[in-house]
């Protein structure tokens, strides 16, 4: 654990809960969030916010406050003492073998390079999954990933033959990394694109010295989210405290 602000809402947070609604994960379950509005956020406040649970969208953070379900937990990874599966490994060579992926980790900007991956990716995810589709727009992918422009946000960028095939959004603060969302060309998607996007992360963090990658929430019962406890070692946190409380993160059985 890293030393933190324990200020119980600093005056730059603006914390308000939302309506609750049917669960995206869960359908069965009713959800409701808590959201906060950082109008200024340092990296160790930020540091101390990821460590009790908080996400982040642009100037947006939230975590879950279901009064029923707890389900949701946060989830990261310990990058010093991973070590890739057999499948991860075998998720390397297969990517490797596509040909020089060239990876630019610039700070959070829209192209309309961008946009396009975006849609293309989603459009395909409503055909396999079902997922509500609607172009995004460059005003909506501003507020959502380039808000703010917080000292730690990164946008990886990945491009194989100068086309641009993946991005991640990724906050790197001196001690942490989180992994916020990424999205990649359809094509990739048989090669495991999404595992070998959180391995370059993983390695990134490992060469720069930091000690964990924040994975957002895990739901056991959740397919869509299995993917997230291959990466170990990895630690839960079983119970979301507030500001001024110690988080308890447990090693994953």
């Amino acid at each position: 654990m890293f030393e933190s602000d324990f200020t119980p809402l600093v005056a730059s947070e603006l914390e308000v809960r939302g309506e609750e609604s049917s669960c995206s994960y869960l359908p069965q379950q009713i959800s409701r969030m808590s959201y906060r509005v950082a109008r200024q956020l340092s990296a160790n406040r930020y540091e101390s916010l990821l460590e009790r649970g908080w996400r982040r969208f642009g100037r947006m953070l939230f975590r879950p406050v279901c009064s029923a379900c707890h389900r949701c937990e946060p989830l990261r990874v310990d990058i010093p003492r991973f070590q890739p599966s057999k499948s991860q490994r075998r998720c390397l060579k297969r990517v490797a073998q596509l040909g020089a992926i060239q990876l630019s980790i610039v700070s959070p900007h829209v192209t309309d390079e961008h946009i396009a991956l975006y849609n293309t990716y989603h459009s395909d995810m409503q055909e396999r999954k079902g997922w509500a589709y609607q172009p995004i727009t460059t005003r909506d992918y501003k507020a959502a990933f380039v808000e703010g422009n917080f000292s730690f946000a990164r946008q990886f960028e990945y491009r194989l033959d100068s086309t641009l095939v993946g991005v991640g959004l990724v906050d790197m603060t001196p001690h942490v990394m989180s992994s916020i969302y990424f999205f990649f060309c359809p094509q990739l998607r048989e090669e495991g694109f999404g595992t070998w996007s959180i391995l370059q992360e993983l390695q990134n963090g490992r060469t720069s010295g930091r000690q964990y990658l924040y994975l957002g929430y895990y739901i056991r019962e959740c397919s869509s989210m299995n993917y997230k406890n291959r990466f170990r070692p990895c630690e839960i946190l079983k119970r979301l405290v507030e500001d001024h409380e110690l988080p308890e993160w447990h090693a994953t059985e």
